[in-house]
């Protein structure tokens, strides 16, 4: 492996099991952004250097449903799907989310001055910033200070659905 790791101290340094990283060399597993970037970061290289686009590459990039990147919040109930170019993402991150009833997405502290931008197209969305609480509804936008733990919750009784963009 790349840095004279072996595939056991990859695994322990990553945190990604010794099985899934086996699996994405053979190219029979395709990792999600999160898996991807904890082998970056055990490597110590930087998820842009992997995935950045190259000189040369064609006007359009078409992405299918199932092409775009998603991550999940631990329990799989509240879904990103990365919307944004990863060239940018040090500055600017744009996400579609779906939220089951309940599902809660718990961020730690973003950059000082960071704000998030949240549109909510269906649905209730309860978010809280420190000690402060804000709710959403169906059609409405909310923007909010990110350099402070912050949370978003569905408190309503269908899935939610929105975009978020961050400014960090």
């Amino acid at each position: 492996l790349l840095n004279n790791l072996t595939l056991e101290q990859l695994a322990s340094k990553s945190g990604v099991s010794k099985s899934i990283l086996s699996q994405i060399e053979r190219d029979r597993s395709n990792p999600t952004l999160a898996t991807i970037w904890r082998i970056t970061k055990a490597l110590e290289s930087q998820l842009e250097d992997v995935l950045a686009v190259k000189e040369g590459t064609k006007c359009f990039e078409k992405l299918s449903q199932n092409a775009t990147p998603e991550v999940t919040s631990e329990d799989s109930q509240f879904r990103l799907r990365i919307l944004g170019i990863l060239s940018t993402v040090a500055s600017v991150q744009w996400y579609e989310f779906t939220a089951e009833p309940g599902a809660e997405l718990v961020s730690e502290a973003h950059g000082n001055g960071s704000i998030e931008n949240v549109t909510l197209c269906k649905g209730n969305l309860c978010v809280i910033v420190g000690d402060e609480t804000q709710s959403i509804c169906t059609g409405e936008t909310l923007r909010f200070r990110t350099d402070v733990p912050h949370r978003l919750k569905n408190e309503g009784e269908v899935v939610a659905h929105g975009f978020m963009v961050n400014l960090l």
